[in-house]
Parts: structure tokens; sequence; C-alpha cells
């Protein structure tokens, strides 16, 4: 694996940047968060080692067993879960009781679950959102953060990638994801398409599906990466991936304002941090890690100049590792 971008040559010599081998949960299960919804949790790794919690992009993603490999799995307890409606958390593609906030009480839940006092939180596009929403609210519980491909949810960078900022760069894949759209309702695709993927005919829901989640599959890698393209034929994983992207954007995030993550640096500024962006990402162009670094030039940020938003490209990839290998380091030498 090529290595990142930044850091000392002496860092560079001595910290692991090469993901880790694959490696198997050791124990799994469902936890009831609601009358309504069960999230499937897993964990992997070192069953007393240093608790780190995965938070998925989307919203809707779920996780992938590639997401356990950034973490030393000698070193770290490593949690994965499914977020509301996603992977294999029930019930699938359900927007009902689904909010950013119902998902920090599930955080929560799970923390109290495993009786974890406190721990590391990694998070990559929505999930950098979600960590983010997450540590303001309960800043006690985090003890060090991984944020990847940063995703702040304001009106702007909706409006750059679903109402056609990025079809500049992707023409060729936004024509599909625009045809699918009558011209008389091509002013908001954003409702256009909740109109679709909330239908009463599932076919004409898996067809809007298909075409929101081909578009972002499509723009997400530096390269084009066929295997992720894929998922957009997938009408299982794309319907969750759709509908709760959707539901999630169309009710901006639920944040009571635009500049809300930005707006609470504050209460999370003592936290150490690593911030990971592509410098071509398309998905979550990196003005929003540019401002999130501005109001918070404590945390580490980090800029890969070969990349664009996928954890899965090299150089981000590297970066992440190595991002986790720093935090472990600062644990280690707290003793």
């Amino acid at each position: 694996m090529s290595s990142g971008p930044t850091g000392s040559p002496k860092e560079a010599t001595e910290v692991n940047r090469e993901l880790y081998s694959p490696i198997e949960p050791y124990s799994s299960g469902f936890l009831k968060v609601s009358d309504l919804h069960g999230l499937y949790w897993e964990q992997s790794g070192n069953p007393s080692g240093y608790p780190v919690v995965f938070l998925h992009g989307g919203p809707g993603g779920g996780t992938a067993p590639s997401n356990r490999r950034f973490f030393d799995p000698e070193f770290y307890r490593i949690i994965l879960f499914d977020q509301r409606g996603a992977g294999k958390s029930t019930p699938h593609a359900c927007l009902d009781e689904n909010t950013t906030w119902d998902l920090i009480a599930d955080i929560e839940k799970l923390r109290e679950h495993f009786e974890i006092p406190e721990w590391q939180v990694f998070g990559g596009s929505w999930g950098s959102t979600l960590a983010l929403a997450y540590s303001q609210s309960h800043p006690e519980k985090v003890t060090g953060l991984v944020l990847r491909g940063i995703f702040l949810l304001r009106k702007k960078e909706i409006d750059w990638f679903y109402e056609g900022g990025a079809s500049a760069i992707y023409p060729d894949a936004w024509e599909p994801f625009r045809d699918l759209i009558p011209a008389d309702e091509r002013q908001c695709f954003l409702s256009a398409y909740s109109k679709r993927l909330n239908s009463d005919d599932l076919e004409t829901q898996y067809a809007a599906a298909r075409a929101w989640t081909k578009w972002e599959m499509m723009t997400a890698h530096l390269l084009p990466n066929e295997e992720n393209i894929k998922k957009g034929d997938d009408d299982y994983f794309s319907l969750a991936f759709a509908r709760i992207e959707n539901h999630y954007f169309m009710n901006k995030g639920f944040f009571p304002s635009d500049s809300f993550l930005l707006d609470n640096v504050d209460k999370i500024r003592h936290i150490n941090t690593v911030i990971v962006q592509g410098r071509y990402d398309v998905c979550c162009p990196m003005m929003s890690a540019w401002d999130l670094h501005k109001a918070w030039p404590e945390a580490d940020f980090r800029v890969i100049p070969n990349a664009g938003h996928s954890a899965n490209e090299p150089g981000i990839a590297a970066e992440l590792v190595a991002a986790n290998e720093k935090l472990k380091n600062i644990v280690k030498n707290r003793g």
C-alpha cells in the first residue's frame, strides 16, 4: 500500500500504514433500541482491548468486514454496528423513528450495553457527521476521533452533489440520475427522488434507489471502482441506502441550523482528533474539511493529494490506519 503524504519522515517510518489482515468477529448480536428497531452489532479484535466504535456512512450504508482492518486487532476492541434501517438491522430501509438524534441515543445504548465507560470514535462521510454530532452531545464519552471525508450536511453540500454541481465533473454519471426525473420536476432532485423512494409502488422505489445509489458509487473513487459501482444493482442495499440518505437530507440532517456542527466545535476542541480528506473528493468536497479545519485548528488535518472520497482508496486507507496508530500510541504513552 502506498504511504500517505503527511507527517514527518520519523512518523512515516515508525507508524504502520498497512491495513491489518482480515479478521472475524468474536461475538455478534442484535440490540433492541426501540419497540420498532433492532441494531446488528459485532465485536472483533481484542475482547479486553481499547474500545473503538465504527460509524458507517450513508446514512444507510451499513458496515462491511473490511471496516475492521483499519484497527490493530491486538490493541483494539473493535465495535461495528448497522444504524437504523441499514445493513442487517431491522426493519430494513425503515424511515420511522430514524433521525440523527435517534442514532446518537443508539450509540449511547450500545456503549452502555457493552459496559464501556468511554471510547474512541471512527467515522467517514456521513459517519463523520454522526461522529461530530455524537461527540458534541457526549464529549465526556469520547477519547479520540478519526474523521474521514468530512460531511457537515449543509445546504451547499447537498446542492453540490444532488442539484447539479458535481455533474460538471461527472456528466456521464449524472445523466442517468437526472433522466429518471421528468424535466418539469428537475428544479429539486432531492424532493423528486423523495416522492419516488416513498412511492406505494415497490418497483418505482427500486428504480429510484438504483439510480440514486449508482450516482454516488460512480463518483466515490478517484479511479473508477467496478465493485463499488455494482452496489447500485443490488436492490436490497440500494433501497436502504437511497431511502435513508434521502430522508436525512430532506430533513437537513435533523439539525437545528445549517452550521450546527461547526458552531459546536468548542465542545470537542479538547479531544485528540485526526481529519483525513481526499483532495479530489467529489461526494464530500474538501471545502467542508477546510471549514472544519479552520474552526478547529487543533485537530490533525491530513489531505491526501491523490484520492477521492472512499476509505478504501490506498492513500486514504493508509492515512486512516496511521491515524488510529497515532491515537493508539497516545493511549499507550499515558499508560
